[in-house]
């Protein structure tokens, strides 16, 4: 399931940027942006009641899964074994962090913390893969749940660029709704197997489109 979700991951930083690897865009910064949004869907705040929404916070870690997955390919020069390799490596690694002079042991730290030290890792261009993996935890993000939130993600990261998001002429709201929510519901309604699952998804995601199009259903 790595190894797929890293070659889904290149096909679409090859479709964004022709020249991704030569360019090395700044995937941790990306990785910093998407932690400081999931604390604000965690709440963070003490002076008011916040209750967390773990379903947002696992949809941010699905998008910083992609910028994870796309430094390990920056790292590895484009090769998807390597990058599997290095990242297996990582991911089992220990599970402490030493950082500003202090050491972080990953399994005292609440989710709170646990962002915030994400954060300020790849503030310093820095990835600690079993903090990532223990936030997967937190969020209940097994490898198969993993692996089926990241493809319907990256499925519809496809659409979108084949139907004009770059160019600003795709249009995210179908029939009163979102095209991440139409994707959930598709996703709820496919049983193939996980070698199947990106074709399958993007082809529904497809005929659904294009009939709610020709019914003039897009916002």
């Amino acid at each position: 399931m790595l190894g797929a979700m890293l070659e889904l991951q290149a096909n679409m930083n090859q479709k964004i940027d022709t020249d991704w690897l030569a360019k090395r865009h700044a995937y941790l910064r990306a990785v910093l942006v998407e932690a400081t949004e999931a604390l604000e869907h965690y709440g963070w705040k003490w002076w008011k009641k916040q209750t967390p929404d773990m379903a947002q916070l696992r949809i941010e870690m699905i998008d910083i899964w992609h910028f994870v997955l796309s430094e390990y390919l920056l790292r590895a020069g484009g090769d998807k074994t390597a990058a599997t390799q290095m990242l297996l490596a990582e991911w089992n690694a220990a599970a402490h962090v030493d950082f500003d002079g202090a050491r972080y042991e990953l399994n005292a730290l609440d989710i709170r913390q646990q962002l915030e030290l994400l954060a300020a890792l790849a503030a310093v261009r820095r990835l600690c893969m079993p903090l990532v993996a223990r936030l997967f935890a937190e969020c209940a993000l097994a490898p198969k749940a993993l692996f089926r939130d990241y493809v319907s993600k990256n499925v519809l990261n496809h659409f979108r660029q084949d139907r004009g998001y770059k160019t600003g002429t795709y249009k995210k709201t179908w029939d009163g709704a979102e095209d991440n929510v139409h994707m959930a519901q598709i996703l709820e309604t496919l049983t193939v197997a996980d070698a199947q699952l990106p074709a399958a998804l993007y082809q529904a995601l497809a005929g659904r489109y294009d009939t709610l199009h020709a019914a003039g259903k897009l916002a």
